[in-house]
């Protein structure tokens, strides 16, 4: 019992981009967990994984103040940016054969 008790009392301690930044990193770690797993080795998978995860962490946070919502959009347009990028890559290796990346 005063273990738990001392659990909940250090999670509500924690400020919101603590558990952001802790939350993110729990699920990005079981997906290349669970990916590697299965013996996956696209990178453009693990991209895509990255990228939903970050999105949903993101809007589940909705509530971080204006200035962090900011700065998290400004990194998933980035992270988007780049499936963007593998995206092209994937379309240009099929139709013409070669390879950006």
């Amino acid at each position: 019992m005063a273990k738990a008790k001392a659990l909940s009392s250090w999670m509500c301690c924690m400020r919101t981009i603590n558990k952001y930044i802790g939350s993110l990193a729990l699920f990005f770690l079981s997906s290349t967990v669970i990916l590697a797993f299965i013996g996956e080795e696209r990178l453009d998978l693990y991209f895509a994984v990255y990228l939903l995860e970050c999105l949903v962490v993101t809007l589940l946070f909705a509530h971080l103040n204006p200035q962090a919502r900011r700065g998290l959009n400004l990194i998933s347009f980035g992270l988007f940016m780049g499936f963007g990028v593998i995206i092209l890559n994937r379309v240009l290796e099929i139709i013409l054969g070669f390879s950006i990346l």
